[in-house]
Parts: C-alpha cells; structure tokens; sequence
C-alpha cells in the first residue's frame, strides 16, 4: 500500500520549473554536467567588505575555526588552512544533520561537495551538521541507526526509550559505539566488523561528539586524506554566539542583543510570512534559542528582557551578553537554526549550501532580516553589504541520490572507491543524478509552492525574494 511517505505530491518537472524561476542561474545546468555545477558551487571568492560589522563576523569566525579545528587535532599548518580558506572562499556545506558519514544522505552530499572541492583545487572542507535532531528521526532512519547489507544497525545500542525523547548533542549519558544488528542477532558479519575497527573504541560525553570524531576517521579511510575535513555542530556554534556575546563590538551583541527591540521585529517580520505564499517555510518555532535539560529540548521566547519556557521545565535566562553566555557555557541553552545562520553566514557572507527546504527558507531568513533593518533604520552599510551578497544560499544536498547502501559499495569498489564515484555521478546531468527528486516532489510545502507559483502568487519579484 502506498504510504503518504511515499506519494509524489508534485511532479519533479513542475518543481524544476520552479526552481529554474527563483533561482534562474541554476538553468544552464539543467543540462550541464553535475562537475559543472559543484565547481560553480564551490567558487566564491573573498569579500573584502567596507562594511565594519561584516568585517568583525568574519574575523570572530575566522578564530573561531581555528579553535575548532585545534581542538579536533588537526596540526598548525592545517588549522591555519581551515583559516584561510574559511576566508579567501567562504563555502560551508548544511545540508546534512549530524551523521555517520556513511548514511545515505551524508555520504552523498559530502561526495557532492569533495566534487566541488576538487575542482577548485581547494584542500580544506567544513561542514555545519545540526545536532539538535533526535536519535530517531523516523522509523530506523537517523543519526542512531545504520543499514548495511540491509539490515538494521542500531549504531549506540540504546533502548528506544534512551532514542525517542533525547537530541544527539545532549550530554546526558556516555556513548560508545555498540553496533548492534538488530535483525540479526549473534556474532558480527564481516561488514559490521570492518565498521567496528574504524570506528573510535572511546566513550564519548555525547552522542555528537561520538560522531564527530568517528567521521575524522571515516572520512580519512574513504573519502579524501589529501583534504582535510572539520565537521562543525550546534555545540561548537554555542561557542561562536559565545564569542560574539562577549566582544562588545560584535552586531549581534549590540544590535540584537542589548536592543531587544530589534530583536523582537526581527521575530514580528518572520510571523508575517504566515499571511503570504510562503506560509509554513520559516516559523518563530523558538526565540534565537533552544532551552536544554539533559538532552531534552524545547521552545524558549523572549518576554520582555527574559527569555523562558512555556511548559513544565520552567528555565528562564535574562536576555542580556552576560547571561546568554552563561547559559551556554552551562549548556542550558542552545543557538536555534537562525541564530546559527546569522553567525556563520549572515553575518561574515559566507555562501551557505543547504537541502531541499534550506533554498526557500535561507533566502526567507535574509528578507527577514533585512525587512528589520529597514523598519529600524538599523545600519544601512550592513543592509547594503547584504544587498550584494551573490548567491547566498544555494542547494548543495542531496544533490546526488542513489539507492546504493554506501559502506557495502565502498568496500565493494575498494580502493578508489571515491575516485570512481565522482567519475560515475560527476559525468551526469543535475537532473540525472538527483534521481527521482523525493525531498522535493513528496514534500507539501513544495506543492503548496508549485501550486502558488502556477497561479502567479510567487515568482522572481516576489518581495520576500529581493534578497535570496
């Protein structure tokens, strides 16, 4: 029986047709190879901008990478490269949630962009993976379930009560790699063993950062060790906010924070994209931020200077630099998706790749701000650097989709396996290798999209687009 997972809401040409509309530089790929088009993804160049808030973004992040990747390891040449590179070229893939690099829809949106990285002859990769997404996302899928051979592997070993309620970041256990074949129980096939020795043998404070360390190791194995690969996640953005928070000459301190007018019209500019074609894209789910209890996450919102909880949890954290830091340190709090994209991107004009949901909902997030800059009269030098930001936001996930469990594909195709594969897909058309295009064409918000734009109720000129 067909499922409402499984059902084509709209066709992939109506929904291409779309996207060549809103995103009208993409068209000549329709065509061209898929190496084509993540070359033209991944080549972006430094913008050294006049303006002094962009400025101060940028170099907030360009530390911040820097004691990132010091503390994952990496030596002084490579984290003075993730510098550099973050700089001269600022590309940063978000597509993925935190995941095995060997999940499906990790695996080939890190193959797209090594594509990319390739062409350009860049040796560096980092990568945003939310991490405020729970064990179970649905059914077996998710950051603690893997499929290999086809069977179910539950990558923890945790009960389905230590899954459902609980978001990979929280550290409220200790987490090790158990791989646990639950459809067939008994001593390790072949595949789960060879899993098994790569992966890190430790015991980790959270599931994410389990993750995190198991993917340095995946990705030097597999993909690519000439590049060196950083994987960022919703813990370590908590210290960029915490950085900002504590520079007094950072905007989101002065401008957002300490001036909880702006911020309150920046929420009031995304509750009014409920009344528009846009409608269900972009929502005030949270205020800036998530509150935390032991894994557990839920809504914060900003009431006067305090932000709090609505339910039984009752956290209430003062809207101020010194208290938002201390909570975050504390990890009672945690950056919402906005405030990691005003940080990351927004902020320092970093060119963001994202899936299939990400290409409307970024360019909303940047009409929102700018729609509060206006209303506040709020530095025009920032609204004008925003203004000229070429290809903000661009679609870099699941770009390439194949019914192919990767781990028993790459130790099938052994050594240069990766090489073969971006051979393989690189060759194909956008159209091609994107397969039968199911985030899009089994999505409601794309049909209700589609529809609006065969009606003429959205397009290019669209106001809420001025700035995508």
């Amino acid at each position: 029986m067909e499922t409402l997972i499984d059902k084509e809401l709209v066709s992939k040409e109506e929904v291409l047709a779309l996207i060549f509309e809103l995103f009208p530089w993409m068209r000549q790929f329709g065509v061209g190879s898929l190496n084509d088009y993540a070359k033209a993804v991944f080549s972006v160049e430094s913008n050294q901008s006049e303006c002094a808030a962009r400025r101060h973004a940028m170099s907030l992040l360009r530390s911040w990478v820097g004691t990132v990747a010091q503390c994952r390891g990496f030596s002084a040449g490579a984290v003075s490269r993730f510098q550099r590179e973050i700089e001269a070229a600022p590309v940063l893939q978000s597509g993925p949630h935190l995941h095995l690099l060997i999940e499906p829809d990790a695996f080939y949106t890190h193959l797209f962009s090594l594509m990319g990285l390739r062409a350009r002859g860049r040796k560096c990769y980092i990568s945003y993976a939310c991490s405020t997404v729970k064990f179970v996302e649905r059914g077996r899928k998710g950051p603690a379930w893997l499929q290999i051979n086809g069977d179910a592997v539950n990558v923890f070993g945790l009960s389905r009560s230590k899954m459902i309620p609980y978001s990979i970041l929280g550290r409220n256990s200790s987490y090790r790699f158990h791989l646990q074949n639950v459809d067939r129980p008994g001593p390790d096939l072949e595949a789960v063993s060879c899993l098994r020795e790569l992966l890190p043998a430790d015991e980790f404070q959270s599931a994410a950062e389990a993750i995190k360390a198991a993917n340095l190791c995946l990705w030097k194995r597999y993909f690519d060790s000439q590049v060196d690969f950083l994987q960022l996640d919703d813990s370590d953005v908590a210290d960029l906010v915490a950085d900002h928070l504590s520079d007094d000459r950072s905007w989101l301190r002065t401008s957002l924070v300490e001036d909880t007018a702006f911020a309150m019209r920046l929420l009031v500019c995304i509750d009014q994209l409920a009344d528009t074609a846009w409608r269900g894209w972009l929502k005030n789910s949270t205020h800036f931020f998530w509150g935390c209890i032991e894994g557990r996450l839920f809504p914060l919102w900003l009431d006067g200077a305090v932000l709090r909880s609505k339910g039984a949890e009752d956290i209430r954290v003062k809207f101020s630099p010194a208290s938002l830091v201390e909570a975050l340190k504390a990890g009672r709090i945690v950056p919402n998706l906005l405030l990691m994209f005003i940080v990351t991107s927004l902020l320092p004009g970093v060119r963001v790749l994202g899936g299939s949901r990400h290409a409307v909902y970024y360019p909303l997030m940047r009409w929102a701000l700018c729609e509060a800059l206006k209303n506040n009269n709020r530095d025009p030098q920032l609204l004008n650097t925003l203004s000229k930001d070429e290809r903000p936001g661009v679609w870099g996930h699941r770009v390439i989709s194949s019914p192919c469990e990767p781990f028993s594909m790459l130790n099938q195709l052994g050594q240069g396996g990766i090489s073969t594969l971006l051979d393989r897909f690189g060759e194909k058309s956008i159209v091609e290798a994107c397969g039968p295009f199911s985030s899009f064409t089994q999505d409601p918000l794309w049909a209700e999209l589609t529809a609006a734009y065969s009606f003429g109720r959205i397009g290019r000129n669209c106001p809420q687009w001025v700035f995508c």
